[in-house]
């Protein structure tokens, strides 16, 4: 991760900094979705959830997905296994309809060689046969109406194809649908060339022709999948909305691959009008699902409503899962991620009183999960299989997220052991929170049980990709009950290991490098820890808990963390400890890792405040053990001479100076910027080094030392208008709005008179003196 770089704020007496030549670091700030950072532990699935994947619960993005079902294409194949029979491979149609460029094939078919381009495909051999030759011509045309929906560009490489762009409807003029429709005598091939034209003439926005052909050949009782792909078209070219709805509903509930195109064109200003058309329960409870599919906000009551239509519904149970979903998100996201709010986007909130906000809202949010469980628990016995489970599930899934432990281990023992794979993965995962709740988290059994309940949904993820964000959100929780119980080695670890599965969207941790490794240990932990974090990596014989939390965490070079547990000494103005820890590195490392060379390459004994920017030079061979050293040699002599030094010294590891990096890892000139992995380090850098960081606090000390011991009148001068500079960006550390100045105005202090008066013939005051410096006297 490169030091942070965010636009720089506007401060009083900006003109000011500037002739004092203040350069600011900048670094770049970054964010990522809400989507990404939303937590979502729920995903048990019942069998036939697929085609309702673009539907799972998201507060910032639809049709989140980059699968599609294919049941609907496989059924296909599977009626063009039955017309021409059982010795062809359904494989081998899906490779031909599906997977087979146009040209290629037409192309096969022109030179003679489809059994040498396609070798060993039952369904080629079969069309080949002389008997199948209507089915070849039938394939042959599909494949040219293929070209309808690619670029033009296509057509220039099909010798034989010679299309007019200037005459859309060619085709039709070249091939008369219905003279071929009403020859044909099969009834199965009537049907596909019927289809055929029916989708022409949707895109030839020949609305009475589509719904003639569907009237025709497929509004009677048919089990053929073209009979929902030709409602669809059929239901578009329909002008009474209401009843597009009701048709457009029955297409949703009769295939899959139509799903997320019926939701783009259903209207829902229409429900009540629709809901008139049903013909029947299951219909109604359909409409019902449809209209709740996309609704952000809480879907009790439609959820209470469909449950009296159809008790065991698919679409009832994937609802429920939304509002599981849903309720994560307004608890959990702002619990455990660094920017504290849910993944929904804010339009008017005042963010000023966004504190009050979101306790309202976690109170209300709360009253809501528990409408919803008691719901849920009331209508439970009355299902049955599949869905019982999958609701046991919710309801312990809501228990937990309202910390209601032991109510949620009671119902995660009531799911069935033979309940699906789905259910049995959100399972393990409920026991997973029941440990991290209820068991002792340093004893090693614990965690190797957790281990296996990990490693349960670890394996299914590679078949399930949705799951990453399962471990996402159990590694963020986990990592932050350890962190309560005071681990925070395995907190840190668990931390990485939650950023790790988020989906790679905003994790470096697919190409690691230095501060992926520390950044939450920068954050969080004490030299204690880092001892601990030392000793666990250098471990050999480590628990399967252990070796799994340090898989793709621990860092491969144990100096990171001795960098790291010297900075915090170094903070903590431990000198001895940080000497003591950098001695012991490589002394090499500041040249040849992280950012050190670019940020730590200047004097860090002028204050970098005073120079102009052609002044500086980056040729400084900075080594932190050779700094520490200094910094303890000068503090033992105790002169007017060695004070000021170590006044420059502290002044330069401010965020102020040119050695901002011996104190932090990164740097931002907006104390209210937020980083979106680790979350707004403003008030641990508030104490470093008590205050210094933000407020020059041991800095303005020294020079208030100098000050006092020098006879010098140089140094006096310089100590002068160093702790008028102290006092300055110690004034303005946080942002001061007018009406803050204009209560606490600044005063500059007698240092800065003395400068211009006792001091005024110094060489010191020589070269600082400016009239912007003059006008602070009052």
């Amino acid at each position: 991760m490169e030091p942070k770089i965010s636009p720089i704020f506007t401060r009083a007496f900006s003109s000011f900094l500037f002739v004092l030549s203040v350069q600011f670091t900048f670094a770049c700030g970054w964010s990522v979705s809400p989507e990404t950072s939303r937590l979502a532990l729920f995903r048990a699935q019942r069998e036939g959830f697929f085609k309702l994947t673009p539907f799972y619960y998201s507060a910032d993005y639809y049709y989140a997905t980059n699968t599609v079902s294919s049941v609907d294409q496989e059924k296909n194949c599977l009626e063009w296994k039955k017309k021409l029979g059982n010795s062809i491979n359904p494989d081998d149609v899906r490779k031909i309809l599906y997977e087979t460029d146009s040209e290629q094939f037409q192309t096969a078919f022109e030179n003679k060689s489809l059994k040498n381009v396609f070798p060993k495909n039952t369904f080629v051999d079969a069309l080949l046969l002389s008997k199948n030759k209507a089915f070849l011509n039938y394939i042959l045309l599909a494949k040219k109406l293929e070209y309808g929906n690619v670029e033009y560009s296509k057509w220039e490489s099909w010798d034989q194809t010679e299309y007019n762009y200037d005459n859309p409807n060619q085709l039709e003029d070249t091939f008369d649908f219905e003279k071929k429709i009403k020859s044909t005598k099969d009834l199965f091939l009537k049907q596909r060339y019927a289809f055929l034209a029916l989708r022409y003439y949707f895109y030839a926005q020949q609305k009475q022709d589509v719904i003639q052909l569907y009237n025709t050949y497929f509004a009677s009782e048919s089990n053929t999948i073209l009979k929902p792909w030709a409602l669809y078209y059929n239901a578009l070219c329909i002008d009474d909305k209401v009843l597009q709805n009701y048709l457009l509903s029955k297409v949703f509930n009769s295939c899959e691959e139509k799903s997320f195109a019926v939701l783009q064109h259903y209207n829902w200003k229409l429900t009540e009008e629709t809901l008139v058309l049903a013909q029947n329960d299951e219909e109604r409870s359909v409409i019902l699902s449809i209209e709740s599919l996309r609704n952000p906000a809480p879907g009790l009551k439609s959820i209470q409503e469909i449950y009296e239509l159809s008790p065991n519904s698919l679409f009832l149970s994937f609802l429920i899962g939304r509002e599981v979903n849903k309720l994560e998100d307004w608890i959990f996201t702002p619990q455990y991620t660094s920017d504290g709010a849910p993944s929904v986007v804010f339009g008017d909130t005042d963010w000023y009183n966004y504190g009050k906000v979101k306790e309202e809202n976690f109170n209300k949010d709360i009253l809501y999960l528990r409408e919803l469980e008691y719901y849920l628990i009331s209508i439970r016995e009355q299902t049955s299989g599949e869905q019982k489970d999958y609701i046991t599930a919710a309801i312990a899934q809501l228990c937990f997220i309202d910390d209601q432990v032991e109510e949620g281990k009671k119902y995660t023992d009531l799911i069935s052991n033979k309940a699906n794979a789905s259910i049995q993965m959100q399972k393990n995962i409920q026991l997973a929170l029941v440990s991290l709740k209820q068991d002792n988290l340093k004893d090693e059994k614990v965690q190797n049980q957790l281990y296996t309940y990990f490693d349960s949904v670890e394996n299914l993820v590679e078949t399930d990709h949705g799951l990453f964000k399962n471990l996402y959100s159990l590694y963020r929780i986990a990592s932050s009950d350890f962190r309560k119980k005071g681990d925070i080695v395995t907190a840190g670890l668990l931390s990485m290991k939650s950023d790790i599965k988020n989906d790679g969207e905003y994790s470096g941790y697919s190409n690691s490098s230095f501060f992926n490794y520390i950044g939450y240990f920068d954050r969080n932990a004490s030299v204690k820890d880092m001892d601990l974090l030392m000793a666990l990596q250098q471990k050999k014989d480590k628990t399967p808990f252990e070796k799994y939390i340090c898989s793709g965490t621990i860092a491969p070079n144990v100096n990171y963390y001795k960098d790291l547990k010297g900075t915090i000494a170094f903070r903590n103005n431990n000198l001895e400890l940080a000497y003591q820890t950098f001695s012991s590195m490589p002394q090499d490392f500041w040249e040849k890792n992280y950012e050190y060379k670019a940020y730590l390459n200047e004097d860090p004994f002028t204050p970098k405040i005073l120079q102009k920017q052609e002044e500086r030079k980056f040729d400084y061979r900075f080594n932190k053990t050779d700094f520490i050293a200094k910094l303890i040699q000068l503090k033992r002599q105790n002169t007017a001479n060695s004070n000021l030094q170590l006044a420059h010294a502290y002044f330069n590891v401010s965020y102020l100076g040119n050695s901002w990096m011996m104190t932090a890892y990164d740097w931002t000139s907006g104390a209210s910027y937020i980083d979106y992995v680790y979350g707004d380090n403003t008030e641990n850098e508030k104490k470093y080094q008590n205050g210094n960081y933000y407020n020059l606090k041991m800095a303005k000390m020294y020079y208030g030392k100098a000050l006092k011991m020098s006879r010098n009148s140089n140094e006096k001068a310089m100590a002068s208008l160093m702790i008028f500079e102290c006092n300055y960006y110690d004034h303005y550390a946080e942002l001061i709005t007018e009406e803050e100045e204009a209560k606490n105005p600044f005063k500059a202090g007698k240092e800065l008179v003395n400068f211009y008066s006792i001091y005024k013939t110094t060489p010191t005051f020589k070269r600082y003196n400016c009239p912007l410096l003059k006008s602070f006297i009052n």
